[in-house]
């Protein structure tokens, strides 16, 4: 149980379980709302609110779609020029528009460094989002975000130079995210190249993502409508997915890093539906141990980054992917120590990940039906 004990902490922890449920979906749910949910008053929800978000260190943060990026690098490049110039230089500007997102996983052999070794060795360098040792078949495993796989392997090449001294294999991987996050840093947002209003607003709830858009807006010396209106674009357009939140405390200490190869292609793609199918259901009556998911294409197959409550809990998490994902070559390995970034550790409620409505199409899941686009709340926080 997460929160209290007893009749009256079980109701309790029931309410903070379903308020962190619902956060990880739309942080920028109201009071008023979020009293509705729980079926309680303001007051109450506020009070509730405020329990879970200091217990877990709760920080409210967008969700941004990195393979959405060139959308609106493109549109900010194509208003500079005329249409004749934006034909003539498409072939030149797309290459250079958006980013890919990167694993790097790096093995010593022999002496490793040490702590402060690494993270001088990585410098200022802004596309590290996350950094941390691990224990098992690699050392290092490094979440990286750049503009071309070249610009991503340069990374790891000066990275790999910067710890000249030891003897290391590094292996850097395009992957293709499609369950879960990493909070961005904004040395990386500063990369993005939009309108100044659509970054000030990014800039704006990376630093707190229930904010007043008063309050971001004067901070970049902006209106409130303008940042409403960069949010509204931003969401429409599925760069900015939610307003989510990660633990800073998290309730689970041990975290796991599941590499799937794919063995045989036809009953991977056939047990992966239905395990995440599976998943979503089990997920639906306890915390979700997800955090990250993603496609990998040398070899096929996908990466899963879990966090939980001990390393048993995180054994039967792995037993259940050996099982589950037939055709594949499951093996894993513990984050043992975070060196730069932060893993996004939320309870998030599966029906809304991409990989739902697929499952919906294909009739494995109960369809979810969404509630329409609203307009956002200018103060979440208002009683």
């Amino acid at each position: 149980m997460r929160f209290g004990e007893g009749l009256e902490g079980k109701n309790k922890a029931e309410m903070k379980g379903k308020i962190l449920r619902l956060l990880s979906v739309d942080a920028r749910i109201s009071m008023q709302d979020l009293a509705n949910s729980l079926k309680t008053t303001k007051v109450n929800a506020y009070s509730l609110f405020n329990e879970a978000a200091a217990e877990y260190g709760m920080r409210f943060i967008p969700e941004i779609s990195i393979d959405k990026l060139w959308k609106w690098e493109f549109i900010k490049r194509a208003r500079l020029r005329t249409k004749r110039g934006i034909l003539a230089e498409a072939v030149e500007e797309l290459p250079l528009t958006g980013f890919g997102e990167y694993l790097v996983f790096i093995k010593f052999s022999g002496k490793k460094p040490g702590d402060e070794e690494i993270v001088k060795a990585i410098g200022n360098s802004y596309a590290p989002q996350f950094v941390a040792k691990t224990k098992g078949e690699y050392d290092i495993v490094i979440y990286v975000v750049e503009r071309s796989y070249e610009d991503a392997v340069r990374f790891t090449d000066t990275l790999s130079k910067n710890l000249g001294k030891y003897k290391m294999l590094t292996y850097t991987s395009r992957v293709w995210g499609s369950f879960g996050f990493f909070p961005l840093s904004n040395k990386l947002i500063e990369q993005f190249d939009i309108f100044d209003t659509y970054k000030n607003l990014l800039f704006g709830l990376n630093e707190g993502g229930r904010n007043t858009f008063t309050e971001i807006g004067k901070h970049y010396g902006q209106g409130p409508a303008q940042m409403l209106y960069a949010y509204d674009r931003l969401a429409r357009t599925e760069i900015l997915k939610r307003v989510t939140y990660f633990e800073s405390k998290p309730g689970n200490s041990f975290n796991l890093v599941a590499i799937v190869k794919t063995q045989n292609e036809k009953e991977f793609d056939e047990a992966k539906d239905r395990w995440f199918a599976r998943l979503t259901k089990e997920y639906e009556k306890r915390p979700n141990e997800c955090i990250f998911m993603c496609d990998t294409p040398s070899p096929k197959g996908m990466i899963v980054i879990g966090s939980f409550a001990s390393r048993s809990a995180a054994g039967r998490f792995l037993s259940t992917m050996k099982s589950g994902l037939r055709g594949t070559q499951v093996g894993s390995m513990q984050v043992s120590k975070v060196l730069m970034g932060s893993l996004g550790v939320r309870d998030f409620d599966m029906r809304y990940a991409q990989q739902y409505k697929h499952l919906e199409r294909k009739k494995m899941v109960p369809a979810l039906n969404e509630k329409a686009t609203e307009v956002p709340v200018e103060n979440p926080n208002a009683l």
